[in-house]
């Protein structure tokens, strides 16, 4: 009988042990924080979706709870659970985790008094904020590309006619880089540098000398 109770307290501690590692391991903790809500509104959110991250100066400090199109605007709606002073100057951006994927809502609830002395009053309301969302790079990158579509083939084909007149001989760095002339011209520096600095190498035991010899008298 005591056999059998040994038996069952360790398989019961056993399953304990590994129930609680397995919760830590997959990052399931119980949440004990304490929210409350804010709600955002942006023309655009760029991807942003529930339980994406809310970092106040760089701080996690809460989460997205939802988010509406409400007349052509999104309303995000955040759990948040750091407290924090909001003033005037307050700034609220859709950044990006990574340059690939991943975005995340940075507050920063600015301050009372700017670098240029202005002072701003405290935000008391935590309803219908103003938020911006900034684009991906890669996004960015396309936009910018399709918005100056005629200036790059503009350019691409100015770099291949130069490159053509280059290989064909044309104009003065044509002519320098196909000439022979200018070529064996190089080399033959080349050559009298080498032989200069072979020279003077040479030399050199010799003027030691007589530079001794002339600080002797």
């Amino acid at each position: 009988m005591k056999q059998e109770m040994a038996v069952g307290i360790v398989v019961i501690l056993a399953m304990t042990v590994l129930g609680y590692f397995t919760i830590i391991m997959s990052g399931e903790i119980i949440d004990t924080h304490a929210y409350y809500p804010a709600s955002i509104v942006f023309k655009d959110i760029e991807g942003l979706s529930k339980d994406d991250k809310v970092r106040v100066n760089g701080v996690l400090s809460g989460y997205v709870a939802d988010t509406q199109l409400l007349d052509n605007k999104v309303v995000v709606t955040l759990k948040l659970f750091n407290h924090f002073t909001l003033y005037e100057n307050y700034e609220i951006m859709i950044r990006n985790e990574t340059a690939l994927a991943g975005k995340y809502v940075s507050i920063d609830p600015g301050a009372s008094v700017d670098e240029y002395g202005k002072q701003y009053a405290v935000v008391t309301t935590r309803d219908n904020l103003s938020g911006i969302a900034v684009s991906d790079p890669f996004t960015l990158l396309s936009r910018l590309i399709a918005d100056n579509r005629g200036n790059v083939n503009s350019a691409l084909k100015n770099i291949r006619d130069i490159t053509d007149k280059i290989n064909s001989g044309k104009g003065t760095l044509g002519k320098i880089i196909n000439d022979a002339t200018v070529h064996d011209q190089a080399n033959g520096l080349i050559k009298e540098l080498r032989d200069t600095i072979e020279d003077t190498r040479e030399q050199a035991p010799i003027t030691s000398f007589l530079r001794a010899a002339l600080t002797a008298f």
